[in-house]
């Protein structure tokens, strides 16, 4: 378990330095990650699955998620596992990538 969160610690860490739209890493302190919150009044931005985006607002985050993609491998020689519609939190017109 331990292992598991200093690896992604490490990953959170090699993204936000890398500018790629993530939750900022704060601490981990033994299998516990801390992260920024994404949200508002207390309240978690929605996940991909969760939102209702209309057409147009679709097209751009399109480009925003291929775009994720490439500058996480091409920035951070990143792939990431599960990238889907749970692993995406929308936040201030946006995407940003969790669970990496």
């Amino acid at each position: 378990m331990k292992v598991w969160a200093e690896k992604e610690m490490s990953n959170y860490r090699r993204l936000h330095s890398a500018k790629i739209p993530c939750p900022k890493p704060i601490l981990l302190k033994s299998h516990v990650l801390i992260m920024e919150f994404l949200g508002e009044n207390g309240w978690p931005s929605p996940r991909l699955k969760d939102t209702q985006l209309s057409e147009r607002r679709m097209r751009q985050a399109y480009v925003q998620t291929i775009l994720i993609l490439r500058h996480m491998y091409q920035r951070c020689r990143l792939v990431h596992g599960d990238f889907s519609e749970y692993n995406l939190l929308w936040h201030d017109i946006r995407f940003y990538v969790i669970d990496v």
